[in-house]
């Protein structure tokens, strides 16, 4: 059964991260933000305990007390979670179905409706238009924060995603392309943020050690063989797969643990993201003139990452193969959340194209553990009419 998003683990930083949690290493934050500032060409960086801890700290840095901001209204529940947390009012601005970007002129008539910031996210390594909505932002003085928990390597106009804005946030959590086991970062590139960033950096309290969350991520990097990932999708109680509501904590430091697993984890990124883009290309080539999906593309200057490759069911009637990895996008839009209601403002809609990805996106696996026979299992089911069952198999 394969997992539908996997980020690689070595053994190597499983036991450097016991190591780390059990006290015997010392925490060196000051390499790990140097590697993310030089890859993110950042200012500085602020390593937090999650990517939704991340968003909080960035909707504090620049929304006022009880402002507004605008979110897409198709995107991760966490976007929720972090609104809720940092106590602002949302609006939501629609998204284009055909590239997963935002509606520029959804974004105008939510700047006209008045905003104090801008979220803007990337989803499953496709890169949202960033420098468009920053242009507009611009024009009405308007900041904006560059959601990149899922920008898992893609690149707009050859920038990395997460470097477009004047503040980005990362997630490092299992799943989102690198992966620590857990934690996140606030990435910012202006005098102001980043003495803020100094400021917040000393009132964040202790971090924990992160021995549960390394027991987590070895726990990933077993079951998550294709041989094994029946057994933890079997189990009801762990809801994988399924779009899970996690309440926001007050933000934490990153773990012991997770920091001295994030340099590893970051040498491991580039290999994984051409071995993505191998998988997605050679799935296109297949995708191209069945007819039965249509493949998501990346706005003009956009390269994807491939976290999935996303595509959108044009019939509606295509089934779920949840053996293969072929699963179906989040399930609500974001005015559906009922965590977001009370910070919804009223009137505020996701919009058509919101709507339709909800209704109609598919993604698939891409990560390094799709083999061969994988690959081709799924150009089968791509080619596959409705009617014809797909029958199980063991993945190699």
């Amino acid at each position: 059964m394969q997992p539908p998003v996997l980020s690689p683990v070595s053994p190597t930083s499983l036991v450097t991260g016991l190591a780390a949690a059990a006290g015997l290493l010392a925490r060196d934050d000051e390499s790990v933000i140097a590697a993310l500032c030089e890859r993110y060409d950042a200012s500085d960086a602020l390593l937090t305990d999650s990517g939704t801890s991340a968003l909080v700290l960035a909707l504090r840095a620049v929304v006022p007390a009880g402002g507004i901001v605008a979110y897409p209204g198709y995107a991760c529940i966490d976007l929720t979670a972090a609104a809720v947390q940092a106590g602002v009012k949302v609006r939501l601005y629609d998204l284009d179905p055909e590239t997963l970007s935002p509606d520029i002129e959804s974004v105008r008539d939510v700047i006209s409706r008045g905003v104090d910031a801008i979220v803007v996210a990337h989803l499953y390594g496709y890169p949202a238009d960033v420098d468009a909505v920053r242009d507009l932002g611009e024009l009405h003085g308007i900041p904006i924060i560059e959601d990149s928990a899922q920008g898992a390597g893609g690149t707009l106009r050859a920038t990395r995603l997460g470097a477009l804005a004047g503040i980005s946030t990362l997630s490092f959590g299992r799943g989102k392309g690198t992966t620590a086991g857990a934690g996140g970062a606030v990435l910012v590139r202006t005098a102001p943020l980043a003495s803020w960033v100094r400021e917040t950096r000393g009132n964040l309290g202790t971090a924990s050690r992160g021995g549960r969350q390394i027991i987590g991520l070895a726990a990933q990097w077993m079951l998550a063989h294709p041989l094994l990932y029946r057994f933890p999708t079997s189990m009801p109680g762990l809801r994988l797969g399924e779009m899970v509501y996690h309440p926001a904590h007050d933000p934490r430091p990153i773990s012991v643990a997770a920091a001295s697993i994030l340099t590893t984890a970051l040498t491991m990124d580039e290999r994984e993201v051409a071995c993505r883009r191998g998988h997605a290309t050679n799935l296109l080539s297949r995708m191209n003139g069945s007819g039965r999906l249509q493949p998501v593309r990346c706005v003009a200057g956009g390269e994807s990452g491939y976290l999935r490759l996303a595509c959108i069911d044009p019939s509606g009637h295509v089934l779920p193969q949840a053996s293969l990895g072929a699963v179906r996008g989040y399930p609500l839009t974001l005015e559906q959340h009922e965590q977001l209601r009370p910070n919804l403002l009223p009137g505020e809609t996701a919009g058509k194209g919101s709507v339709l990805l909800r209704d109609r996106l598919f993604t698939m696996p891409t990560h390094s553990r799709v083999g061969r026979a994988d690959l081709a299992r799924l150009s089968d089911w791509l080619a596959t009419p409705r009617s014809t069952p797909i029958s199980p198999v063991l993945f190699s």
